[in-house]
């Protein structure tokens, strides 16, 4: 072969190769975008990554998905409204726990859309939503089937959560089973968070 011909052919063969490891590289040609289009496919994963934490329902996985978040994407425009997140999700998983309340039982299929709206604002740390969603097991509204063992455990999230009148309502239960430190520590907590507990009736000349 010819010497022209010889380097004709190495040029063709270096070529080929450049552009298959081109291929071969996503980052490189991320690196080859123009800054403009590089800066919208960025912040049209940051959106996508924003959607699915604002959608997420279990504390766990809000938490999880907002430390991500947080460490891919420090100085988001969310960055203020993504912490927010993170502590009420921390401090809904407490409540939960404390109340002994499953994650299986997050994910009941039943429930109208004021319901779901509820259960998420209080997975995210709203005592009145989570006051809310008990008082629904309680009666067997929006959509559910009536539990009270359910309602109280969401009643003790709401307490846990600084709602006083719920604290107020988990005493008294406490109080009916014959829980009285128990009852003791509810109540006062309950005044703690707000609650103006109701004069209570003498039981002077009452027969029973």
């Amino acid at each position: 072969m010819k010497p022209n011909a010889m380097q004709h052919m190495i040029r063709l063969l270096a070529a080929t190769a450049l552009g298959t490891a081109t291929l071969l590289s996503p980052s490189a040609q991320a690196a080859e975008q123009p800054p403009v289009r590089r800066a919208q496919s960025q912040a049209s994963a940051m959106e996508t990554q924003w959607q699915k934490l604002q959608q997420a329902l279990h504390p766990e996985v809000v938490i999880s998905l907002s430390e991500a978040f947080q460490r891919d994407y420090p100085q988001s425009r969310h960055r203020q409204a993504n912490l927010k997140i993170q502590d009420g999700a921390r401090k809904a998983l407490r409540a939960q726990h404390e109340a002994r309340l499953s994650s299986d039982a997050l994910d009941d299929p039943a429930g109208d859309r004021a319901y779901r709206g509820d259960l998420t604002q209080a997975l995210r740390d709203d005592k009145d939503a989570a006051y809310r969603v008990a008082l629904m097991y309680r009666k067997g509204t929006h959509g559910l089937a009536k539990d009270p063992q359910r309602g109280t455990q969401w009643l003790r999230v709401a307490a846990e959560l600084g709602n006083g009148r719920a604290s107020w309502e988990v005493a008294n239960i406490y109080n009916r089973d014959g829980k009285m430190a128990e009852a003791a520590k509810f109540e006062a907590k309950a005044v703690r968070d707000g609650f103006r507990i109701p004069p209570r009736m003498p039981n002077r000349g009452v027969t029973y």
